[in-house]
Order: C-alpha cells, then sequence, then structure tokens
C-alpha cells in the first residue's frame, strides 16, 4: 500500500469518526482560530504583495471543501487566479460545489506539471497528515519547483505530536527548515491547543493572548530566492 492510499485512508478514518461540519460549527473555538490566523493571512499577503495581489497566482495544495479559498476571494484574489488541487473524491465533490468559478486539479500534488508557476501556494494541515518522511521530502520539492522565484509558501500546522491520533504527526519549525533548505522562512505562534480552545470559548482571545505558550501551531511564510 502505497503512502496516498495510506493518506486517504487516515482522511477517511477521521470524516467517519471524527466531528462533522455541524458539530464543529457550534464551537466558539472554530471561529476564533480562523479569524486569527486569517488575520495573519490578510496581512502577510498585503505586506508582501501590496496592490499587486489581485494579480497573483495562487495554488492551494489539499484544498478540502475551499474554507480558504473563500478567503483568498475575499482579500481581492480573482477566481481565475486560483487553482485547487484535492485527493480525497468526496471533498473534491465538495469543492467543485462550492467554487466551479476556480481550476481544480485533482488527485497527487506529486502530478501537478506548472513548474515556476504560482506566487503563493498554500499547504493547511497537509504535512502533519503524511507520515512517510520520503513523501513529506517529495512533496516539499514539489511544491517548491511549483513556485516563482520570489514566490511564496504559506504555511498553516501544527508543531506537536497528537499521542491520542496515531493518524498525524507534528512537523517542527526545525523540520519546516530541513524540508526547504534553499528558503527564506518567517514563523509565527498561533492558535490555542484544541483542547484548551473548546473549552474556552468565548475566553479565546484573552487566554491567546496572556499565555500564548499554550499555542500549537505555525503560520510559516517559505519564501523562494530569487537566484538569478
Amino acid at each position: 500500500m502505497t503512502e496516498i492510499d495510506n493518506i486517504i485512508r487516515r482522511y477517511n478514518r477521521r470524516e467517519t469518526n471524527g466531528l462533522n461540519k455541524t458539530d464543529l460549527e457550534k464551537y466558539e473555538f472554530e471561529k476564533f482560530k480562523n479569524k486569527e490566523r486569517e488575520s495573519y493571512y490578510a496581512n502577510i499577503l498585503h505586506n508582501l504583495f501590496g496592490s499587486s495581489l489581485s494579480d497573483c497566482k495562487i495554488l492551494e495544495i489539499g484544498a478540502g471543501e475551499g474554507k480558504n479559498i473563500n478567503f483568498f476571494k475575499q482579500i481581492g484574489i480573482p477566481s481565475k487566479n486560483i487553482m485547487a488541487n484535492e485527493l480525497i473524491s468526496n471533498r473534491i465533490k465538495r469543492l467543485k460545489d462550492a467554487h466551479p468559478d476556480i481550476h481544480l486539479l485533482e488527485g497527487n500534488a506529486l502530478d501537478i506539471q506548472k513548474v515556476g508557476s504560482f506566487d503563493i501556494i498554500m499547504q493547511s494541515l497537509v504535512f502533519t497528515s503524511i507520515l512517510d518522511q520520503s513523501f513529506r521530502n517529495k512533496l516539499a520539492n514539489k511544491i517548491f519547483e511549483l513556485l516563482k522565484p520570489n514566490g511564496i509558501i504559506l504555511w498553516y500546522d501544527f508543531v506537536y505530536n497528537n499521542p491520542k491520533n496515531p493518524d498525524v504527526l507534528g512537523v517542527s519549525k526545525n523540520e519546516i527548515r530541513y524540508l526547504f533548505p534553499g528558503a527564506s522562512i518567517s514563523f509565527y505562534r498561533v492558535t490555542l491547543a484544541p483542547p484548551i480552545g473548546r473549552r474556552i470559548g468565548k475566553l479565546y482571545n484573552l487566554v491567546n493572548f496572556l499565555a500564548p505558550f499554550f499555542r500549537t501551531h505555525v503560520i510559516a511564510v517559505i519564501k523562494k530566492k530569487n537566484q538569478n
């Protein structure tokens, strides 16, 4: 069985055993978590690209149902400049239904043949679902290959292992540096540990401010240096 097969099994098991979308929306945690990271994304992208943001070509690896696609549209990236990759068949259907106006690249991201095509590539909670180190290395190399010179990878993922979930494996800041050795990387610690965030409800922002050491995720801005 290949790592692709294993990834599909992990995601399907997560959807079968985990909370569904309706359940998740009941948590204040989800709203605060998403608002927090989208605020970071907006500041990062506006600072890097300014008024040219609407001209940027963007690809999301593992786009799921397209929540991040909604955000990209909201900050002014036109649909014609947005591409989304997704592996899981039921997510592909929901993504098509939600965003029929973008270009969808179905299947294994390693098969994408668009070298040097994108200003921004996003991965959100993809690498922690890849347990095979060789596959992580190959995907990191592929993403870097797809970037234009001076393009960026916008990365969101958690850094610690979850002892209750054997289907995920944290990606530390040191491993991110290892995966992208030719890049300039900036890190931002975000997102309260989910068991805490779900319990505190509307106190999320206060606890997040007072106890940043409870944050378990990072946003990384991984910039491809122009070799010319």
